[in-house]
């Protein structure tokens, strides 16, 4: 959403309900935004302003977020050497040297048995299972069950030469 339309609704709306409504952020990164766009509240005035509405306008409200950095736990970085020695794994077993030191790790154990894996795009798409598979897809915690899915289908399709 863009900021002037934005700064418009906050004169007859409260920022928080329009996080809520038209936003994909909470009220308080929505706050912070707008302060990083150079908008400011004035005490006793409704709604949020800008001195120099029509250089930031056009701009979207989510180009002026702040991403934070979180703190690496020892759990994720214990996350980190299981992938990292997964993939040496699977680049041992593409370059035909397959070795007992990596513990024959694939990309479905990651999946197993990290915490969290980032993946830049996603979209939904529904499917039907048989009992048998929901049966098993239902026995991995839920936030994995989709990257697990999501790598055994790729597994199959580029075995088969399909990817």
């Amino acid at each position: 959403m863009k900021i002037g339309d934005i700064l418009a609704m906050t004169k007859k709306v409260p920022l928080e309900e329009i996080a809520k409504q038209y936003l994909t952020i909470g009220k308080t990164a929505a706050r912070q935004a707008l302060k990083n766009a150079g908008c400011y509240c004035k005490r006793g005035t409704r709604g949020w302003h800008h001195d120099n509405l029509p250089q930031v306008a056009e701009r979207s409200i989510y180009e002026f977020i702040e991403t934070r950095k979180a703190k690496t736990s020892d759990n994720q970085i214990a996350i980190k050497a299981l992938m990292a020695r997964a993939d040496a794994q699977i680049q041992a077993e593409a370059a035909g040297t397959d070795k007992e030191e990596y513990h024959q790790l694939d990309a479905i154990d990651r999946i197993l048995f990290r915490e969290q894996l980032e993946r830049d795009s996603k979209t939904y798409k529904g499917f039907y299972w048989d009992a048998d598979i929901i049966e098993f897809i239902n026995t991995v915690e839920e936030k994995d069950q989709s990257e697990l899915m999501n790598e055994i289908v790729r597994s199959v399709l580029v075995k088969k030469g399909f990817l």
